[in-house]
């Protein structure tokens, strides 16, 4: 996705008195080869996506709010996204909880919560399946390679053994 869609995704979701606080979520998705999301209607629905990741989302609930078919709908999104409605749901639920697993205060249950999982079996499947590991693993991996330092890293000018 490029352009306009890309950056919804990407910006800050919600805000206080001091402007934005919560952290990007750097959404990358395939979808290169499509122009960028001009129709806005589907800027409509990128913003609500992008403002409530939490909420159960739907195809039949925005096809019914713009007054289209859910088919209809569903060829519309994918035209200006590259994605079809689900999988990019998916993929912003999975970024953004990927975002959220670096701050080791929050539990992943709460992670889960905060990216639209009910239940936590779900998310974890669902995450495993997307990045090869579990949302634990993931997080340790990431603590390990912060804890590594920069001048032991292999092939690092003036780092360790080669």
């Amino acid at each position: 996705m490029v352009g306009h869609a890309s950056r919804l995704l990407t910006e800050p979701t919600s805000h206080n008195a001091s402007g934005p606080r919560v952290a990007s979520t750097s959404l990358q998705v395939h979808a290169e080869s499509h122009p960028a999301t001009t129709d806005a209607r589907i800027l409509g629905v990128l913003e609500v996506l992008a403002r409530d990741l939490e909420k159960p989302q739907s195809v039949k609930y925005f096809a019914a709010q713009l007054r289209l078919s859910a088919s209809r709908f569903e060829h519309l999104f994918k035209d200006q996204t590259g994605l079809a409605f689900k999988a990019f749901l998916l993929a912003a639920r999975m970024t953004r909880a990927k975002n959220m697993l670096k701050d080791r205060t929050l539990r992943i249950k709460e992670v889960a919560a905060a990216v639209g999982y009910a239940n936590v079996s779900n998310f974890i499947r669902d995450y495993t399946k997307r990045y090869g590991e579990s949302p634990s693993q993931s997080r340790s991996s990431s603590l390990r390679d912060s804890l590594i330092p920069f001048s032991s890293r292999r092939g690092v000018p003036g780092g360790g053994p080669r």
